[in-house]
């Protein structure tokens, strides 16, 4: 039985356009932590920070999983954070000059080792309905 997790962004600094409630299918464990930071292929070094509260707000953790929009979708990796969604810090970025989002899909090249040992590679997609011939 799939499990499903409720999500939703409030309008807010962070995130001004807000995301209205969600129900996220949860298809394998879920990482937590206060921060993950992504290297880019070029050298880039990047953090992602969930964020909660109302201006401006503060860290929460992070949490990241994979899911599916529906189940014939292909799965991503989901980071979501909390009520203020993600803050996305480039190099050297101030928390006033990171860029909010409401959730952030992880390439699978993008996603650390230290996340894929808890969340696992992604899970095999659903076969299709069989065919009902009359």
């Amino acid at each position: 039985m799939e499990q499903h997790l409720e999500y939703e962004v409030r309008p807010g600094s962070n995130v001004p356009q807000g995301l209205p409630r969600q129900r996220l299918a949860v298809l394998s464990p879920i990482w937590r932590a206060p921060a993950l930071t992504l290297s880019y292929p070029d050298g880039e070094v990047h953090t992602l920070m969930g964020w909660s509260g109302s201006a401006p707000g503060a860290p929460c953790d992070l949490q990241v999983f994979w899911t599916r929009y529906e189940p014939t979708a292909p799965v991503v990796a989901l980071a979501i954070g909390g009520d203020a969604g993600v803050r996305h810090f480039g190099p050297g970025a101030a928390v006033d000059t990171a860029q909010g989002f409401p959730f952030i899909a992880l390439a699978d090249s993008m996603i650390p080792a230290e996340v894929l040992s808890v969340i696992g590679p992604p899970p095999e997609p659903e076969p299709p309905p069989p065919l009902l011939l009359i």
